[in-house]
């Protein structure tokens, strides 16, 4: 039996209502597609009508360029290297993109490192090196060199610094998650120092007892005045054994001056200035009677101060006060004492952590002379200058972070 047709129509399909916020969602697409393309448009205007930046401040470098384009560059890809550095450094706001990430980087994420710099929980900025350094190369430079300077009866000082990372690994302040292997290599350039039969000064039997804040700066890579003066008074100590005339400056002989201005030094431009939670401020120190001393840059460029006073004018809120010491890094360096206290005449070997110290040796010295053999135009024979200067004794005068050091010493020796 058929089943009776069902004579009731079929009810209407509904209408589809549209989603409630839909009119909204849809002005939110126009608004970000909106914001999306205007910063296109600004980033192709400040491209095409901007003007480059040679240097950045901030960062303490120099900027990429825009490259040239040519055949044989865009064949091999170089141009394109070259275009993206330069996109990169040449951005619009460059700087104030680069804090805003560092910012979010520290406050939402808790990241206590940054492009390669850790912020310890006492303030200080320190850049932990992670592989092992060998020395190699000086293992096998400093003998020869060592050898050499016995023949001309020469002695041979190693005066060693340690490095920000070094103290903060030698007192157990770098956590756990970090890895470091700075105290492994400042041991291994110790075995290249007494394996030349340098005699070794290791400033750390002075250093490591001392909070790294009284010794260093929080936002640089370099240790302040007081740890410098700290470690001149240790290696005039370790050389009256062998020079008894002498004298070595006290604390008490010191008047100690101030730049008002914040000091933003290395590590503060690198890891960006969120990361920067305490002030430095550059001091420097000048016997209260006044230095003794002229200085002689490059060679005849004399007349000069161990102390630069002009740099301490700058009002740059970047500017790099660490050029107070000396005004900058130079090749060659002379210092010599208006009315010698004795005839001793020493050659420093120096990076920058070497500059604070130097005007405190002139004091010290009737002559210093120092060489930086990464400033050095043309190749410097170290052993010759020793020979046509007269020098008395070399003292090497360096932090533990000099493995990039060895082929300008090769260049050198």
């Amino acid at each position: 039996m058929q089943k009776p047709l069902d004579s009731r129509k079929p009810s209407p399909r509904p209408i589809e209502q549209k989603p409630k916020g839909l009119e909204q969602s849809w002005f939110a697409d126009f608004l970000l597609l909106g914001v999306f393309l205007g910063v296109i448009f600004l980033g192709l205007a400040t491209y095409w009508f901007g003007q480059d930046r040679e240097v950045s401040v901030l960062e303490g470098r120099q900027l990429a360029q825009q490259p040239e384009a040519s055949v044989s560059a865009v064949r091999d890809g170089s141009y394109m290297e070259e275009f993206e550095s330069y996109t990169s450094d040449q951005v619009f706001q460059r700087d104030r993109w680069m804090g805003l990430q560092a910012g979010f980087q520290k406050n939402v994420f808790q990241q206590k490192i940054n492009n390669g710099v850790l912020a310890l929980d006492n303030g200080v900025l320190i850049g932990p090196d992670e592989p092992v350094r060998g020395f190699d190369n000086m293992k096998r430079l400093f003998p020869e060199f060592g050898a050499t300077m016995q023949e001309q009866d020469v002695p041979v000082y190693f005066a060693s610094a340690p490095s920000k990372p070094v103290h903060a690994a030698q007192n157990e302040m770098i956590p756990d998650y970090v890895i470091s292997g700075d105290l492994d290599s400042r041991g291994n350039l110790h075995d290249a120092v007494e394996g030349a039969d340098f005699e070794l000064i290791d400033l750390g039997d002075t250093l490591f007892e001392r909070p790294m804040e009284d010794i260093y700066f929080y936002n640089d890579h370099h240790w302040n005045v007081q740890g410098a003066f700290l470690g001149y008074q240790q290696i005039i100590e370790r050389l009256q054994q062998d020079y008894e005339d002498v004298p070595k400056l006290e604390a008490s002989d010191m008047e100690t001056f101030k730049i008002d201005q914040p000091y933003y030094g290395s590590y503060a431009r690198e890891i960006s200035l969120p990361y920067v939670e305490k002030l430095d401020y550059l001091e420097w120190m000048e016997p209260k009677d006044g230095f003794t001393t002229e200085v002689c840059r490059n060679g005849d460029d004399c007349g000069h101060s161990v102390i630069a006073r002009e740099e301490a004018e700058e009002t740059n809120r970047f500017a790099d006060f660490y050029k107070v010491f000396m005004k900058d890094n130079y090749g060659q360096l002379r210092i010599e004492q208006k009315d010698p206290i004795n005839d001793l005449h020493v050659l420093v070997l120096k990076d920058s952590y070497a500059n604070p110290v130097l005007g405190f040796l002139g004091e010290s010295f009737g002559t210093v002379s120092a060489i930086d053999v990464r400033y050095a135009e043309g190749k410097v024979d170290i052993t010759d200058y020793v020979e046509e200067n007269d020098v008395d004794l070399v003292l090497f005068m360096h932090n533990d972070r000099i493995s990039g050091m060895s082929g300008d010493y090769e260049d050198s020796f």
